[in-house]
């Protein structure tokens, strides 16, 4: 939050998304955008609440295991700033043990706010309806290409890992709507993840 203070052209920027580099856009996302704001209540500039709540809003995840999908995010300037720095103090106390992935972070923090140790944040849970695919091997085939979810997360996942490469590619090349000659260069519209990554 603090590089938008940077800047006065981005002074009247109220609402920040954050989408991980290994996400796609398959769709306009304007739309995506208004209709999250409005459904689950996104301040719009010079909006106050009277609550004084810190927000955050996530999709939904794959696995049960965690809470929320941390690869994409909804901020608003005037009130995330003390769940952002939650989440970031909790990655720094995970930075030095085996598993400390921003995902664990964001799982204690949203454990903190179930347990009412937190009381000053809400991590809002957004439904991910044809907003985002987080594909797996058992979903992968059933992304529609007639009508792409607005966001496509292959993330570097274990169930990113056994989609076979070539299907990835192949989505990649559709979505990015490659010419056959920048498909043969080599240099764009490769698989994101393989077995053998780490």
């Amino acid at each position: 939050l603090d590089y938008f203070n940077l800047d006065a052209r981005l002074d009247a920027v109220e609402t920040i998304y954050y989408l991980d580099i290994d996400i796609m856009a398959a769709n306009g996302l304007g739309r995506m955008f208004e209709e999250l704001e409005s459904k689950y209540g996104v301040l719009k500039p010079h909006e106050k609440r009277n609550d004084f709540l810190s927000r955050m809003y996530f999709f939904t995840p794959l696995s049960k295991e965690w809470p929320l999908q941390g690869g994409t995010f909804i901020l608003e300037r005037s009130t995330s700033r003390h769940c952002l720095e939650l989440w970031r103090n909790e990655i720094d106390d995970f930075a030095n043990t085996e598993r400390g992935r921003d995902q664990d972070a964001l799982a204690k923090v949203y454990n903190r706010i179930e347990f009412e140790e937190e009381t000053q944040c809400e991590l809002v849970r957004m439904e991910n309806e044809n907003y985002i695919a987080l594909p797996t091997p058992r979903t992968f085939d059933s992304i529609d290409s007639l009508n792409y979810p607005t966001l496509i997360h292959i993330s570097n996942s274990v169930f990113a890992k056994r989609i076979d490469e070539q299907k990835q590619s192949n989505l990649i090349n559709d979505v990015l709507q490659l010419t056959k000659e920048e498909q043969e260069s080599g240099k764009y519209g490769k698989a994101i993840v393989r077995v053998g990554d780490r």
